[in-house]
Parts: C-alpha cells; sequence; structure tokens
C-alpha cells in the first residue's frame, strides 16, 4: 500500500513538473517573440538614440532565449530529463553576454573570461567520462 501511495505522488510530482516545464517553455517563447518585435520596430524606426550595445543586448538576450527552449524541448525528448551539458552550455552563453554587454571593468571581463575557461574544461572533461562510461561493457550480474 505505502509504494502505490509513493509511485502515486512520484507520478503526480512528475506531471506538475511537465506542466511547469510547458509553462516555462511558453513564457520563454513569447518573451522571444516579444524581443524579435522590438528588435525589428528599433530597425525601422531610425531613432538616432538607438545605441549599439542596446541592440546587441536584445541580441545576446535571444541567443540565452534559444538555450532555453533548446533545455524544454531536450527535456520533453529526453523522457523528462536535463542533461548536464545543457547547463553548462547555458552558463557559458550567459557569461559571454555579461562580457559583450558590461565591458567597462578589466579586471571583471578576466575574471569572466577564468569562468568561461573553467566551464570549458568542464564540458570537456564530462564529455570524456560520459564517452568512456558509454565505452565500458556492462558486466553481467
Amino acid at each position: 500500500m505505502l509504494k502505490k501511495k509513493a509511485k502515486l505522488i512520484s507520478n503526480f510530482s512528475d506531471w506538475v513538473i511537465m506542466a511547469f516545464m510547458l509553462v516555462l517553455g511558453l513564457v520563454i517563447a513569447g518573451y522571444f517573440c516579444l524581443e524579435i518585435v522590438a528588435l525589428v520596430e528599433e530597425l525601422f524606426q531610425h531613432s538616432s538614440g538607438l545605441e549599439f550595445t542596446d541592440v546587441s543586448e536584445s541580441i545576446l538576450s535571444l541567443f540565452l532565449c534559444i538555450e532555453f527552449l533548446v533545455i524544454i524541448k531536450d527535456y520533453f525528448s529526453n523522457n523528462a530529463e536535463i542533461n548536464f551539458e545543457d547547463y553548462l552550455y547555458v552558463a557559458v552563453t550567459a557569461i559571454i553576454r555579461a562580457i559583450l554587454v558590461y565591458h567597462d571593468d578589466a579586471l571583471k571581463i578576466l575574471t569572466l573570461s577564468g569562468a568561461i575557461l573553467i566551464l570549458i574544461i568542464a564540458i570537456i572533461l564530462y564529455k570524456r567520462y560520459q564517452n568512456s562510461q558509454l565505452s565500458e561493457p556492462e558486466e553481467d550480474k
């Protein structure tokens, strides 16, 4: 009886998480569309107050939206699992966005570049570890 209740609770929580992921994906897709509309409006307004940093910040925000949408798509296509590697890619994208948008402090840029290097090393090590796990044959029990 206890296992049945635990399974019921587990199934319900899986359903709730999937519903939240679906809502989150729709919200991010809506934000993505609004950001594209804002960029197109700025393009055709020809306003003199338009700065390149504002445009680049909007474009980089769009890239982050794409990253999150890809993660949500992968979540549903991989049986409700998110790969650790996806989180690392989002972190690298977010840090690159921070460097490109806020590049006024050299020490901050150096620190963020070091963080990117650490994340890239983590991605390489993770891929190497995954490949070694896939190449090892399973032993019979």
